[in-house]
């Protein structure tokens, strides 16, 4: 695949049209293997540094060459509303949620050349989710990157499997609406 936009495109499959949330983001994912022409900057594709290439569903130009892109929710399809609990780990370009009475998936540690690790890296991908909190506020205590938070909200999580959060890093991705409940988990031992 040459001349195409989109930093996941080098490591994942291109994604499915029916993921994304607007039509015109569903035909951008159509043509993503498909050429540029000269007749096409300016209709789906755009020239940086003497190429064409093809833009990539949800972004947009914000001057030139700066491109932007939408929010998760705006991209792709996302399920209804509803109630959550579960820890959040606030990390460094890492912000996990992991659902009450599940655990956290398991990364392979194993040379990345060893056979079956890229369906063991693959499968951990997948379950985990991405936890969006860009629309609420929080307290200045929370906001100690590194810690681990008990949480009950109200979200939406992504429709369907993708790549999303920090370098396409998660399977999922919930955006918070509104916080219910939230207290720190103590340092040791199981957080509830």
């Amino acid at each position: 695949m040459t001349n195409i936009s989109g930093p996941a495109l080098g490591q994942f499959a291109p994604p499915k049209p029916g993921v994304f949330a607007r039509a015109e983001d569903q035909q951008r994912a159509r043509l993503l293997t498909t050429r540029c022409a000269d007749v096409d900057v300016g209709r789906g594709c755009y020239r940086y540094d003497g190429r064409l290439i093809r833009e990539y569903p949800c972004t947009y130009h914000i001057q030139t060459n700066v491109i932007g892109s939408l929010p998760t929710d705006q991209c792709y399809k996302m399920e209804m509303s509803r109630r959550y609990r579960g820890v959040w780990v606030d990390e460094f370009e890492g912000q996990r949620f992991i659902p009450e009475n599940t655990s956290p998936p398991e990364w392979p540690r194993t040379d990345p050349k060893s056979p079956g690790w890229r369906e063991r890296f693959e499968q951990a991908r997948l379950a985990t989710i991405w936890f969006n909190t860009s629309r609420v506020k929080f307290d200045q205590r929370t906001r100690q990157r590194g810690g681990k938070w008990f949480i009950e909200f109200f979200g939406r999580k992504t429709l369907y499997s993708g790549a999303y959060g920090h370098l396409g890093m998660s399977g999922q991705e919930i955006i918070v609406d509104r916080v219910i409940l939230l207290r720190e988990c103590p340092k040791t031992g199981v957080c509830r």
